[in-house]
């Protein structure tokens, strides 16, 4: 059976080698290391390894011996759900996204980073100038370290969190706190009153969670 599951492996994921310790946090990468998780397939079956969410690739990886591998996209779409680190990330509408919480509405995160390169320039008088540009995923894919560790130095990536707010069969889509208050417009009142005791913050996904709790607790 191990075998069989071994095989399989091989055939549901890409290579993309690259030896490097993974105890260092890497800002395109969800989870500060590859952990042990669980990938639940649509016909029942499942996978356990090692595994970290690439947010450049949008897109799950794990870690085999010396090697990062990561999922071929024929093979994503018989995913259903995938656990790592206490943590639930289902495939909704093309995309994986994490459960945040679900009861007469659901909350999910989708994680993405923008990537941008920033290449030293003749200031004069032996001093240096920074120059920053957009750089494309593919740059990065074709340069073979888009799973790598640690990208190269002049690459700089910044996360962004996305939410995704279902209720009543409709989904919204919000990134800042101004988003959020449309959901609730006739709530501003206790949104302000909550916040003044309260850090809310989109960066921090728990404390989004806390106010959607407590603005539908008083539904």
């Amino acid at each position: 059976m191990k075998s069989v599951i071994t095989l399989f492996c091989i055939t549901l994921f890409t290579c993309f080698g690259y030896t490097q310790d993974n105890s260092s946090k890497s800002p395109h990468y969800v989870l500060p290391e590859f952990t042990e998780g669980i990938i639940l397939m649509k016909d029942g079956s499942k996978l356990t390894e090692v595994l970290n969410y690439n947010a450049l690739s949008e897109n799950f990886a794990f870690k085999k011996d010396d090697e990062i591998l990561a999922m071929t996209q024929t093979d994503i779409g018989r995913i259903d759900t995938v656990y790592v680190s206490n943590r639930k990330f289902i495939r909704k509408d093309g995309v994986f996204l994490e459960l945040l919480m679900k009861s007469d509405v659901e909350l999910y995160l989708e994680h993405k980073c923008n990537l941008e390169s920033s290449t030293a320039a003749s200031g004069g008088y032996g001093g240096t100038s920074q120059t920053t540009s957009g750089r494309t995923v593919s740059s990065i894919e074709n340069r073979g370290n888009l799973y790598d560790l640690e990208l190269p130095e002049m690459y700089k990536v910044k996360p962004i969190k996305e939410y995704w707010f279902y209720k009543d069969d409709v989904v919204t889509k919000f990134k800042s706190l101004s988003q959020l208050k449309k959901l609730y417009k006739d709530r501003k009142k206790d949104i302000k009153t909550y916040r003044k005791s309260h850090d809310v913050d989109t960066k921090e996904p728990l404390t989004i969670v806390q106010l959607i709790e407590h603005l539908e607790s008083d539904q």
